[in-house]
């Protein structure tokens, strides 16, 4: 039995963060009811590269990176009839599940009270870029339409990455997305076991700018303490610690806290660094980390990026390599660890996939089930849960209410 077996999650969602979290319920067992739009369904289903299978049908990267084991079902719910049927899911689900702008839910008319009153033991969990102004105020910002880059933009993230200008750089990584849809998981997790010791609903809201201040907090910490911000693409506590370039490439060198100081002096042959004044605490050593690297630089380009990790571990220093993302793909560290997968999918044929990163007995690392086309579920889920007749279903696609699979 998997931790979230039973329960049933409707997820009104597009794009990235949403998909992404939902995708983290279901691989841990939860049935999850992807809600689109008919003809178009979610934007993710554009996105990204795109491979053409038999018969001319078109499957995208983004499809089976966060889509795989759903159920979708497509539904105009901008129809009232659309909104009744939505209401009657909620009836059905444990969990609404969604991240479409504050503002759109609310002209639909789905709050928390509205699912309440279907359900009173739903749980509501959002996602958005500023919040949802029915727990705390959403702020100024509170409508804002939000991608990844906007929320770290706006927590300071952007003046993190290293450069040599003095201009915002986006490290190119969706952690805006990630990091909100994981603390939306967290939540929800949280909130579905508050309500089986006690029952009733609960409301669960995460702010994607919010968690970017979460993500950034050492660095906010820092420059809040001491009105001075951290150097750029260096840690504002420890040093060295980042990569150095090596006789045939880079390799990271953490050197975090005096006692791995010593051990990584010893290890350069360089004892004579270790009561430097300059190095001898980790505040001087990040107050002079320019003097330092270069020292450390000068050592690391007489060796080969795999005789700097045998020696530096030898002296329990913590070091690697630094992959490119072709390296990364072939790195004997990943198929231990179950982290890429091949599945079979009916449109393009075996592809390969993401494994999931969260180790736990019992459940198993493969994905649970393939990614659906749209609307592929419509029909099954509305006479299971709904109890529609086939004369219905046929009723509301003919009225653009709804689509079923064969009609995209």
């Amino acid at each position: 039995m998997l931790p979230l077996d039973g329960v049933r999650v409707l997820a009104l969602e597009q794009y990235y963060a949403g998909n992404v979290g939902s995708l983290v319920l279901r691989r841990f067992g939860a049935e999850v009811i992807k809600v689109e739009m008919p003809g178009t369904g979610d934007a993710m289903r554009h996105i990204g590269p795109r491979d053409q299978g038999e018969g001319g049908r078109k499957r995208s990267l983004s499809e089976l990176r966060v889509m795989l084991g759903k159920k979708s079902v497509a539904v105009d719910m901008a129809s009232e009839a659309g909104r009744e049927i939505i209401f009657r899911l909620v009836a059905a689900c444990d969990v609404v599940w969604s991240n479409m702008k504050p503002s759109s839910l609310r002209k639909l008319g789905f709050t928390y009270e509205a699912f309440k009153q279907h359900n009173p033991e739903i749980i509501y969990t959002t996602l958005s870029g500023f919040g949802h102004d029915d727990l705390v105020p959403d702020g100024p910002m509170g409508d804002w339409v939000a991608f990844d880059i906007i929320a770290q933009g706006l927590a300071g993230l952007q003046f993190r990455v290293e450069s040599e200008i003095d201009e915002p750089r986006y490290n190119g990584l969706a952690l805006g997305d990630q990091v909100t849809a994981l603390q939306a998981v967290i939540g929800t997790v949280m909130a579905l076991y508050r309500r089986q010791r006690e029952g009733g609903a609960q409301r669960v809201d995460v702010a994607m700018h919010d968690t970017m201040l979460f993500l950034n907090e050492l660095s906010l910490s820092i420059t809040g303490w001491s009105g001075k911000a951290p150097t750029r693409g260096r840690s504002g506590t420890s040093s060295p610690y980042g990569a150095f370039r090596s006789a045939d490439g880079f390799v990271n060198i953490a050197v975090g806290g005096t006692p791995v100081w010593r051990r990584f002096a010893k290890a350069m042959c360089r004892e004579d660094l270790i009561d430097d004044p300059r190095f001898q605490e980790a505040r001087s050593r990040v107050a002079n980390n320019a003097e330092l690297e270069e020292i450390v630089t000068g050592w690391t380009l007489q060796h080969s990026t795999n005789e700097i990790i045998a020696i530096l571990h030898k002296e329990g220093v913590p070091s690697a390599p630094v992959y490119t993302l072709p390296q990364v793909l072939e790195s004997e560290q990943i198929a231990p660890r179950n982290m890429f997968f091949n599945v079979d999918d009916a449109v393009l044929g075996e592809r390969q996939v993401l494994g999931n990163p969260i180790k736990m007995s019992d459940v198993p690392d493969v994905p649970l089930g393939d990614a659906p086309d749209l609307a592929r579920d419509t029909r099954e889920v509305f006479a299971e849960l709904l109890g529609m007749d086939e004369a219905r279903i046929a009723e509301l696609a003919a009225a653009g209410v709804i689509s079923v699979g064969d009609d995209q």
